[in-house]
């Protein structure tokens, strides 16, 4: 029986993956470094943590990798706070689990912080039980630490590589339409359901959370 459900922030519940894919090369040029044109390609699919250690070694830079991210942390910080958009149907899916009672919990790359003020100006924040941020989901202990339980829980996601995480967890897993995922034959098919948008979703959570077979 499902009783939680997790949610990615970037590309699944807000539409700010086109911010995420040229910050690396912004970051660059802040510090007057000329960025590979295969940058953001190369960094795409990296926790924050590893994106600053390959721009470290790559750049030859004298900052560490904390103070990369948190510069990196702050050159978001704007969008976060006044310009990030939820994607259509966010807040009807996450009102639909909510008064099913299930947990609704975050599990994100981005900054914890910035994610929940994000949410809170939104009107999503109420939703959510756990924020968990600065999430490596190349690794099973990013969706492990919000519920140890894999088959109690449905994951959200954006990501193929976040999803084939999850999916070899043994987590059921909604895979949603980004611009940002360029292989979305693999994500359809490696997913346990894929739509378009939350809003499909928001009509299937009877069939989604009783374990139906996969959709095609």
């Amino acid at each position: 029986m499902i009783k939680t459900a997790i949610f990615d922030l970037d590309g699944t519940l807000l539409n700010s993956n086109g911010m995420w894919k040229t910050l690396g090369e912004k970051f660059l040029r802040s510090i007057g470094k000329i960025p590979a044109p295969d940058l953001s390609e190369r960094l795409w699919d990296m926790s924050l943590k590893d994106a600053a250690k390959s721009l470290k070694t790559e750049y030859s830079l004298s900052l560490s990798e904390d103070e990369i991210i948190d510069k990196a942390v702050k050159m978001s910080e704007y969008f976060y706070l006044n310009e990030a958009k939820p994607k259509n149907g966010a807040g009807k899916i996450l009102e639909r689990l909510y008064k099913l009672n299930l947990q609704i919990k975050l599990v994100t790359s981005s900054d914890e912080d910035l994610a929940e003020k994000s949410l809170e100006r939104l009107d999503l924040l109420k939703y959510f039980t756990e924020i968990y941020g600065k999430a490596d989901k190349s690794k099973q202990s990013a969706y492990l630490n919000a519920c140890n339980k894999p088959y109690e829980a449905v994951v959200f996601e954006d990501a193929l590589y976040a999803v084939k995480t999850a999916k070899s967890t043994g987590f059921t897993v909604c895979a949603v339409y980004d611009f940002s995922e360029k292989n979305q034959e693999a994500l359809k098919q490696t997913a346990d359901f894929y739509e378009n948008g939350l809003a499909d979703y928001a009509e299937k959570l009877d069939m989604i959370l009783k374990g139906n077979e996969k959709n095609e």
